[in-house]
């Protein structure tokens, strides 16, 4: 499981035979046999997905994140399915025919932000990877000290745990060392020289879970929505699942890459969600870090992705408001 679960937040590349390739469906894991998806579902290609990058805004960025994901909804559950398209990880640098969970919201982040398709390959280069040089050392492996904070540092993402959550907050954080890499070497660990693993704390801000359990409808549209749980020194990381909450249908939902029960692509309500976060046992959850989907004005110009994508509403969308 927790093997996995690193594969899923981009820790490790799994095996080539597990992903499918372009034009080839998926292969049902041989651990278990998906849900089936309510209908049979096609994956978009590039032409399909061009006029929902280029298409105006009709409103702020969670109805964007909405409408450039909502052929994805159905797709199955893949993981790792993003690489280099090169090197230890060939996988094609943008698909639209599998996703993880983070590999989801890399790419809903990249096409509501692009103003063309090419624009959104860009950015999500500049997601994914650390600086200007796409390779697998360079990507943003581990949630809590690359992931998230280097997001939010680019000015794309607004930590809003503590504007929703008020007192209910903890604060996760994950120490890692030189002595705790080296006993789990060669367990659940991506291939990178000693020096490229982050060493020290990073610290997150925690919802708790019986909070959000309790209060869903805090949490504003077109927000990351991160699972933290608790912190079992062999694990380098206490975030094992992404996504994104959205309004759909007149209902708040999270909108995810849903390996365990579903295996593809859901929109799940959030009360259900949560009642399933509660009967984890094995590793248990801590809560739940929301990073806003609020680009600054200067995002862009952070993240060196190139010139100024033509005027949205993104960079006025509010912040979430403060905990009642």
């Amino acid at each position: 499981m927790k093997a996995a679960v690193l594969i899923a937040m981009g820790l490790l590349a799994a095996p080539t035979t597990a992903r499918p390739r372009a034009g080839r469906p998926p292969a049902p894991s041989p651990a278990r046999t998906p849900a089936p998806a309510a209908a049979v579902w096609h994956a978009p290609a590039d032409v399909d997905a061009e006029p929902r990058v280029r298409a105006p805004w009709r409103a702020g960025v969670a109805e964007r994140l909405v409408d450039v994901t909502d052929a994805f909804v159905g797709a199955p559950y893949v993981v790792s399915p993003l690489g280099e398209g090169f090197g230890q990880d060939p996988d094609p640098r943008l698909r639209f025919d599998a996703f993880d969970c983070t590999t989801f919201v890399e790419t809903a982040l990249a096409l509501a932000l692009g103003h063309d398709l090419d624009d959104s390959r860009r950015v999500l280069d500049r997601i994914r990877y650390r600086g200007d040089v796409v390779a697998y050392a360079e990507r943003r492996h581990f949630p809590e000290s690359e992931w998230l904070p280097g997001l939010q540092q680019a000015g794309l993402l607004v930590d809003v745990t503590r504007a929703v959550g008020g007192d209910d907050i903890v604060v996760a954080t994950k120490t890692l060392d030189p002595a705790r890499w080296a006993r789990a070497r060669g367990k659940h660990l991506p291939s990178l020289p000693a020096e490229r693993l982050p060493s020290g704390p990073a610290s997150l801000d925690v919802w708790a879970l019986a909070a959000a359990a309790a209060h869903p409808e805090r949490i504003p549209a077109g927000t990351v929505l991160s699972v933290v749980r608790v912190d079992f020194k062999n694990v380098p990381v206490r975030v094992s699942h992404q996504g994104l909450v959205v309004d759909k249908d007149g209902q708040r939902v999270l909108r995810h890459a849903a390996d365990r029960l579903h295996h593809h692509v859901v929109d799940e309500p959030l009360d259900r969600f949560f009642a399933r976060l509660q009967r984890y046992g094995r590793w248990p959850v801590v809560g739940v870090h929301l990073a806003q989907v609020v680009p600054a004005a200067d995002w862009r110009v952070r993240l060196g992705v190139g010139e100024p994508s033509p005027a949205s509403p993104a960079a006025s969308t509010p912040l979430a408001p403060p905990a009642p």
